[in-house]
């Protein structure tokens, strides 16, 4: 007796579509980034209040770190365990 084992190959757009998703994404989210962090600059330069301050660096800070973890995924794996053999160097840990 044989078993036939049925693989359900994905359709070649499938992936293709996926990654154009992500690329879209990646640059509305360097725009977003890129504009947080001219907006911090510029209030830096105006010396706006400390609350306005701080929300205009926690939007440039996270707009940048949506950024990184979309181009990760978009690049791959890699990326994120580079990211993490260059905090092992950093911090001084093993692991």
């Amino acid at each position: 007796m044989t078993v036939e084992i049925e693989t359900s190959a994905a359709k070649p757009g499938v992936l293709t579509r996926g990654k154009g998703f992500l690329k879209v994404l990646a640059v509305l989210l360097l725009v977003a980034a890129v504009a947080a962090w001219i907006s911090l600059g510029i209030g830096l330069y105006l010396d706006v209040e400390r609350g306005t301050r701080l929300t205009l660096a926690i939007v440039a800070a996270v707009a940048t770190e949506a950024l990184f973890w979309t181009t990760a995924a978009l690049l791959g794996v890699s990326v994120v365990e580079a990211r993490k053999r260059i905090w092992r160097k950093i911090t001084g840990r093993a692991g």
